[in-house]
């Protein structure tokens, strides 16, 4: 079973430009250096170290990062375990309920990401785990932040294929499969997926992606390894999957993290 949190690390030596980035589970990114432009509905969002990006699960994300002086530096904290009905009545007793993705953060906000950051979550059990979880939900539900973050007290059905895919993203993937391990038809998975306005190839390919800018993101630099570790037996169809969906190719995308 998955962490009840992830937290992933991005940098970058030259400008990131990158559409349709695919958040699989409710996530907060908060720039250590440099800044994000998020490009939002008909605006331009800026983000660094003094606000945070708040994304809903299956959320797609166009922005661009950029250096300062230094290397562009962020935190992604992906949430993977729901937060109680009750704390988000609380917050949305707290603020409007209109969505807005970044918000100025408080000094205790931040503090207890700073905290997250340290933690050897690998070496914590799930229980230990949601003890944390639930005092942070707590603390961003009297903000009147966990809404924002959650429209739903549990989670989406594509959300779990998602987070069961995202353990082994090179693996080969069988609908009957997958199905199976969830305990139901081939069919009824199917249908699942179709009410939330999705299909299995689609959540498929999203997790293959976001793990091949992971393994760029960790040192991996041979694109041929890159689509086998993604699960792509032809180097040729694993760029054309990147380039369809950031709009760069990896050979761009590894440009920007190299001198």
């Amino acid at each position: 079973m998955a962490n009840a949190i992830q937290i992933n690390h991005m940098y970058g030596l030259h400008n990131q430009r990158l559409r349709n980035v695919t958040v699989h589970s409710p996530s907060i990114f908060w720039v250590q250096s440099g800044h994000k432009q998020l490009f939002w509905q008909d605006n331009e969002l800026t983000l660094d170290s003094s606000n945070l990006l708040l994304t809903r699960a299956q959320q797609q994300l166009t922005f661009e990062n950029k250096p300062e002086r230094a290397r562009f530096s962020s935190l992604q904290f992906s949430f993977n375990l729901a937060p109680t009905k009750e704390m988000l009545e609380l917050s949305t007793t707290m603020k409007c309920d209109f969505y807005f993705p970044v918000h100025h953060s408080s000094k205790s906000l931040l503090k207890t990401l700073e905290i997250f950051s340290d933690l050897p979550w690998d070496d914590i059990s799930r229980k230990v785990q949601t003890f944390w979880l639930n005092g942070f939900y707590q603390q961003l539900a009297e903000e009147g932040k966990l809404h924002q973050l959650f429209s739903s007290h549990s989670l989406s059905f594509s959300q779990k294929i998602s987070e069961y895919l995202t353990q082994e993203p090179g693996q080969d993937y069988q609908l009957n499969d997958v199905a199976e391990h969830f305990s139901m038809s081939r069919a009824t998975l199917i249908r699942r997926l179709k009410n939330e306005k999705t299909q299995f190839r689609e959540v498929l390919t999203q997790v293959r992606m976001n793990h091949a800018l992971s393994l760029m993101q960790k040192g991996h630099n041979q694109q041929i390894d890159i689509a086998l570790r993604c699960g792509y037996q032809s180097q040729e169809r694993f760029s054309q999957r990147f380039s369809q969906r950031f709009g760069v190719s990896p050979k761009q995308y590894l440009r920007t993290l190299v001198e």
